[in-house]
């Protein structure tokens, strides 16, 4: 019985290490959000304050996905098993990540993991795949180089669905501790640009939005966690 019980325990420790390699430890701390230079969607730049969390390194892959949704199908412009699952909603992105005691990033989140521990994207040695033709199509999540984060393609490939209702002025009256986004809303945040956007779309502090239930072929979708020592969810 003991053998048993102990054979159990490293079992779920096995689990939990695959689980926890699979995401990065994002630390809590202030950086900038947004920018002076975007739209009024992006104005104006401000200090958030984010505590511990955790993201995904990868965008959910198909193969993942499919262990999920078995009616799932994939899209031609990012079909291979480790290629991003898109033609994904809102909701159903949501429940997957719920599914892995997960939630997807909340949009400040996402700026933060994206804008990498010195706050400066473009030495953080990240690969963007993007400002190509439509049919060049999505690479396999973990392709191209990581962000000193140890995160991969947050900008291009596809976009990213994030937690947040899109909001024009969010930021004119935004919390400055661990923001949500608007209560409510009729679209959500999207994020990070696709393989065939060009360089603007890049930038980390662009915003976009889409109704919840729209599917296309270049958007897809990471999870995240709050870190439960800090007492999040």
């Amino acid at each position: 019985m003991k053998n048993i019980i102990h054979t159990f325990i490293v079992l779920i420790m096995m689990v939990n290490h695959v689980e926890s390699s699979e995401e990065a430890l994002i630390p809590a701390g202030e950086f900038l959000m947004g920018t002076d230079q975007g739209t009024s969607a992006e104005r104006p730049a401000h200090k958030v304050w984010l505590d511990d969390f955790y993201l995904d390194h990868f965008e959910v892959s198909n193969q993942k996905y499919e262990t999920f949704d078995s009616h799932y199908e994939r899209s031609s412009a990012s079909s291979c098993d480790h290629c991003p699952a898109t033609r994904v909603t809102w909701y159903e992105a949501e429940t997957y990540c719920r599914s892995r005691n997960q939630r997807l990033p909340t949009e400040a989140e996402w700026e933060k993991a994206r804008r990498g521990p010195q706050e400066n994207p473009d030495k953080e040695g990240d690969v963007a795949h993007f400002a190509l033709p439509v049919k060049a199509g999505a690479l396999a999540v973990n392709s191209l180089s990581a962000n000193g984060y140890g995160i991969y393609h947050l900008a291009g490939n596809v976009w990213e669905w994030v937690n947040d209702w899109h909001e024009e002025l969010y930021y004119q009256n935004s919390p400055v501790k661990n923001p949500n986004g608007p209560l409510k809303g009729l679209r959500k945040s999207v994020r990070g640009g696709s393989w065939y956007n060009v360089g603007w779309y890049m930038q980390p502090g662009m915003r976009f939005q889409l109704a919840p239930h729209v599917k296309l072929n270049s958007l897809g979708f990471r999870c995240a966690r709050s870190d439960q020592a800090a007492g999040g969810d």
